[in-house]
């Protein structure tokens, strides 16, 4: 995993805690400075709840996506890397290098 793909996720996060914090601070001050009648005002909150929850989803969603494919590039990483191995190993008993063995046609990890 690289530096970016790290601070990319952490920003992300940090970002989406606060949007939604922000949406309900918004909401709060909304609610108590709009010149409107409680039961409109108290719709107009619900709404927005709403619509803070669903993005909240939608980010969740995009974020489950992303470790799912990060999972699955990790686990691909690791076959790999254990495929590797079990030549290099081969190599040696074979009295053969194994670093040659392996470094045929390697692109584990580019």
């Amino acid at each position: 995993m690289s530096h970016d793909d790290a601070n990319g996720r952490n920003s992300g996060a940090t970002f989406l805690i606060g949007f939604i914090a922000g949406s309900m601070l918004g909401a709060g001050l909304a609610l108590l400075f709009a010149p409107k009648p409680g039961d409109e005002t108290r719709r107009e909150v619900a709404e927005r709840a709403q619509r803070v929850k669903d993005k909240a989803r939608e980010g969740l969603g995009s974020a489950s996506d992303r470790v799912a494919q990060f999972t699955e590039r990790g686990k691909a990483i690791y076959q790999t890397a254990a495929e590797k191995a079990r030549d290099a190993a081969q190599a040696v008993r074979e009295g053969r290098d194994p670093v040659a063995a392996v470094a045929d046609g390697d692109e584990t990890f580019s």
